[in-house]
């Protein structure tokens, strides 16, 4: 009896303190992560204006964004990181035909492809744990490629028809953003987090033509550029995996 009573009572100690070891190890501050993360791309200022007497206005819409980054820690809450972000949005199409002139007999469609927008930016970041919680706040700088989409519209104005095609154009420049994180530790070594972030970018687009048709009459124009500032805000969710302790426990 005295035997049964002593093994019992090893395998409880035994048990707690592998229960203490794991509650420790899954608090346990984590220098590193990888995470990768999904959610809505939504622009703001000029890219989002739909502004028939500003020739910058982008008429951006709601859109997807996906990114990935990775980041370490290298001086006590102070990290660097890296950071990748695909952003693609809709073109208002009826911010384009607002924008022409027209009868109210006259029939238009508008179409158009939609904006891309992807940068790779880096710099610091402070990562602020709370128990499982932890807010993470960068500034980046990083370079932007974009493309301007193909638009496209068609109509009539009495009895012409006519077309108007404006052809796009890929250009890349500097990009600046920050944003914060805030993180929840699901055990060990993964997590789950929520973004906020802006990023923006200041484009030239070269080699621009539009071509349009007035009945069997075709004109294009000669080759222009035009100036495009494509700032946007993303918010999104994912999950994160965690690499090394900060300090050990055991």
């Amino acid at each position: 009896m005295k035997k049964l009573f002593i093994t019992v009572l090893a395998a409880g100690m035994t048990t707690a303190a592998f229960c203490q070891k794991t509650f420790i190890l899954s608090h346990q501050d984590k220098k590193g992560f990888f995470a990768v993360s999904a959610g809505a791309s939504l622009p703001v200022g000029r890219f989002a204006s739909c502004s028939s007497t500003d020739n910058q206005a982008c008429m951006a819409g709601q859109g997807l964004a996906f990114n990935i980054s990775a980041g370490y820690r290298v001086a006590g809450l102070v990290g660097l990181m890296i950071r990748g972000e695909q952003h693609r949005n809709t073109v208002n199409t009826g911010a384009m035909l607002d924008a022409l002139y027209r009868n109210d007999t006259d029939v238009w469609t508008a179409k158009a492809d939609n904006w891309s927008v992807m940068t790779v930016m880096a710099g610091p970041y402070i990562s602020i744990p709370m128990g499982r919680f932890s807010v993470d706040a960068r500034l980046l700088a990083g370079r932007a490629l974009a493309v301007l989409p193909n638009t496209s519209m068609a109509g009539n104005f009495g009895a012409t028809e006519m077309s108007v095609k404006t052809t796009g154009s890929q250009s890349t420049a500097l990009a600046l953003g920050g944003g914060l994180s805030l993180r929840y530790r699901l055990g060990r070594n993964t997590s789950v987090h929520l973004n906020a972030d802006y990023s923006r970018a200041d484009f030239i687009f070269n080699n621009l033509t539009s071509t349009a048709m007035n009945g069997a009459v075709r004109s294009e124009s000669l080759p222009y550029s035009s100036d495009r500032i494509v700032s946007v805000v993303s918010v999104s969710a994912g999950f994160a995996i965690l690499f090394e302790n900060n300090y050990r426990p055991f």
